[in-house]
């Protein structure tokens, strides 16, 4: 039976700037049309599982702002499974504490809940301080170090709930370590490479197989 998935969030999501096509949700379309993930290996429920993926991705979106679309967004489609990734703009432009964006969330999940939709959370890409303070947004007094340590909180709440998570907010620190060079992970200290989508790709697909939301 075909699964649904919808992936809702902000530009990281929308694969600014890239596309939608190079986001980490087009990655991972590829990689269950073509039934092979990112180091060639088959993916041994892509051919027995069909799945419908709908990027809901948003530049500069927030939690509230997903809040807003989230009936029409993701409740119309009726998928079997909504992803979220969100939270950096709410730190950056302080529309939201931690709590606040939390809690917002929470709401939302609660919605897909009643409608029988499994909630999964991607806790946020950390930022580069020192490359964001240069790159995005510079000389708007927004600090980058104040910003990780919003998103490292919001991601250990996120991660608190039970609900199936991927840790994206640990897990990217151990990509860049992997590659070497911050330059080969963000293009601006916030958004990612394509090498970068495709390492989220990754973690997402192993969550899916891990945790069998394929069945």
């Amino acid at each position: 039976m075909r699964k649904k998935i919808v992936f809702i969030g902000n530009s990281i999501v929308a694969g600014y700037p890239w596309g939608k096509g190079k986001s980490f949700t087009g990655v991972l379309r590829r990689m269950l049309k073509d039934g092979v993930d990112g180091s060639g290996e088959p993916i041994s429920f892509a051919k027995s599982t069909g799945f419908d993926l709908i990027n809901k991705g948003v530049n500069g979106d927030t939690t509230a702002g997903i809040a807003a679309r989230f009936e029409q967004d993701v409740l119309a489609h009726k998928p079997d499974m909504v992803f979220y990734h969100t939270g950096a703009n709410d730190f950056i432009y302080r529309e939201a504490a931690p709590e606040e964006a939390f809690e917002n969330l929470e709401n939302l999940a609660k919605q897909a809940d009643a409608e029988g939709i499994t909630s999964i959370y991607i806790t946020p890409v950390p930022v580069d301080a020192g490359k964001a303070g240069y790159m995005w947004l510079a000389g708007c007094g927004i600090s980058y170090d104040a910003v990780n340590r919003d998103l490292k909180n919001f991601s250990e709440m996120l991660k608190g709930t039970g609900r199936p998570f991927v840790d994206m907010n640990y897990l990217y620190n151990d990509f860049i370590a992997d590659v070497g060079d911050v330059d080969l992970a963000y293009l601006d200290g916030v958004h990612p490479t394509p090498a970068g989508h495709e390492f989220m790709a990754q973690q997402i697909l192993n969550l899916i197989e891990q945790k069998k939301l394929y069945e």
